[in-house]
C-alpha cells in the first residue's frame, strides 16, 4: 500500500522531472520512488549499525558459563580485539 507524501521541488528539478516523465511515459511519482529507493540503498541501515557495534556483542558475555571471567579488566580486548595498554 502506498502512502501519500508531499515534497517541495525547486523549479529546475520540477522542470526536469516533468520532462523525464513525459519522455519515458513513467509518472513523476514513480521516478521519485525509484530515486528514493536508489538513495536509500546507499545509506547504511540503522539495524546494521546496531549489529556491528562491538559493545552489543559483549553484553551478557560474562553471564554465559563459557564466557570470559576477566572482561572487567580486559574489556578492550573483547570489544576491539586489542590488549590493554596496546
Amino acid at each position: 500500500m502506498l502512502k501519500r507524501k508531499q515534497v517541495y521541488l525547486d523549479p529546475e528539478h520540477e522542470r526536469r522531472l516533468k520532462h523525464l516523465a513525459w519522455r519515458t511515459g513513467t509518472s513523476e511519482a514513480e521516478h521519485i520512488r525509484r530515486a528514493l529507493e536508489e538513495y536509500l540503498s546507499w545509506q547504511e541501515p540503522v539495524d546494521a549499525q546496531e549489529e556491528e557495534d562491538p559493545l552489543l556483542e559483549v553484553i551478557g558475555l560474562c553471564q554465559r558459563s563459557e564466557g570470559p571471567r576477566d572482561a572487567s579488566v580486559n574489556h578492550d580486548r573483547y570489544l576491539y580485539g586489542r590488549r590493554e595498554g596496546a
